[in-house]
């Protein structure tokens, strides 16, 4: 029984040196859980942040070739000139691995050009996405939203007429690189 003991101090001592790499992994995996489950929940109750979320896919990224047509012809195309853009917010678009912060706002304070977080469901999937609107309609004092990945050629069907009811706040604050943990985690469960 002495010999046991000594064997899970040891054991214990190694997990929380710090110096072994599975010792490395649970302080990450300890750091990441008090993130998530401590100081988000402290930043939803105490501050006006609705959302913070990790942008997982390239659709408001603007590098490649085609940001070109995707961006700024269509936006040509549709009638939205520089004068009109320049004011809006995140130009050079949103890249992967991005944390962004969003607020709850009334649904008369989202305009086209914004970035909104909304949760939609295709393919049998309900994921949060993270597009910029480019159309508004009140219908029966009822506000909708078209959104459009920057990097997408236009709107998925699943991105008209989406109702304010759905959004979850418009983006107002975006943070290179931290959001890469849940990039990597949603690209492992992906391919799975």
């Amino acid at each position: 029984m002495k010999k046991k003991r000594s064997k899970i101090k040891a054991l214990l001592k190694d997990l929380f040196s710090g110096e072994k790499y599975y010792s490395i992994i649970l302080y990450i995996v300890i750091i990441y859980l008090l993130f998530v489950y401590v100081a988000l929940p402290s930043v939803y109750a105490f501050t006006p942040v609705s959302y913070i979320s990790a942008v997982v896919s390239g659709s408001m990224e603007h590098n490649g070739p085609t940001i070109q047509l995707t961006y700024y012809e269509w936006l040509t195309q549709n009638g939205f000139n520089s004068s009109v853009t320049s004011a809006w917010p995140f130009q050079n678009g949103i890249n992967i691995g991005s944390l962004v912060i969003a607020y709850k706002v009334p649904a008369n304070q989202i305009k086209v050009g914004d970035i909104i977080i909304y949760t939609a469901t295709y393919e049998g999937i309900t994921e949060q996405i993270i597009h910029r609107v480019i159309n508004e309609t009140i219908v029966n004092d009822t506000y909708y939203y078209t959104t459009k990945g920057d990097a997408n050629p236009a709107s998925l069907p699943f991105e008209i007429d989406i109702p304010y009811s759905a959004v979850i706040g418009e983006v107002e604050t975006v943070m290179p690189y931290l959001g890469y943990p849940k990039y990597i985690l949603y690209s492992i469960g992906s391919l799975i």
